[in-house]
Order: structure tokens, then C-alpha cells, then sequence
């Protein structure tokens, strides 16, 4: 679970979804902007379409808080980011981490 200073509020989703800018990688896309404020917030959305059952989507939402959880000590402050979980995406910890590292890198959040 993300520390709850660390979790974008979802009103805030719609925004950084309009303005933001996107980093693909298979099975999962980050849509990030800035912010104004010390610390970097997050969100994670599991549409319908990756998995019909509620379990698996909760699933996927766990595995990708905890990889945004464990990489918070080396991310850069100030960011807003949205994490959209597409088909293809493993349903095992570690596709899931090297996907979320991946793009944090390519996102030049993570330092």
C-alpha cells in the first residue's frame, strides 16, 4: 500500500490524464505531470477489459503499488503520475516490477 501522502486523489486523475505525458511499455502506460508540492503522488487504473473478475484487477493494482512503494526512495519530487495496466501484462511481481522500473526510468523520474 502507498503511504497516503504518496496516492494521487481522484479528482486529480482526470488532470494529469489531459495534460500529461505518456510512456508505454508492454502491458502498461504512465501518464505523468508536475506538481507543486514535495513529494510524488500516484494512481493505478485496471480497466475492465484486462481482466473481467475483480480479483485479478485488484491483483494487478497490488503488484503495481508495490512497485511504485519500493522505487519511492529514488524518485525525484514533484510528480504527479498515473499507471493504465493494459492486456499483457504478467500477472507475477517481478514482469510487473521491471515494467513499473522501466518506465520510471524512461520517464526521467527516477533517479
Amino acid at each position: 500500500m502507498l503511504p497516503e501522502h504518496h496516492r494521487l486523489p481522484s479528482p486529480q486523475i482526470k488532470t494529469v490524464m489531459r495534460r500529461g505525458k505518456r510512456v508505454s511499455a508492454q502491458g502498461v502506460q504512465l501518464i505523468i505531470t508536475q506538481n507543486t508540492l514535495p513529494v510524488s503522488r500516484f494512481a493505478v487504473i485496471v480497466p475492465k477489459a484486462v481482466n473481467k473478475r475483480a480479483v485479478g484487477r485488484n491483483r494487478l493494482k497490488r503488484l503495481t503499488r508495490e512497485s511504485v512503494r519500493l522505487a519511492l526512495g529514488s524518485l525525484l519530487p514533484g510528480w504527479d503520475g498515473v499507471f493504465m495496466v493494459r492486456k499483457g501484462l504478467g500477472d507475477d511481481f517481478a514482469s510487473v516490477n521491471a515494467c513499473v522500473r522501466d518506465l520510471l526510468t524512461r520517464s526521467k523520474i527516477l533517479s
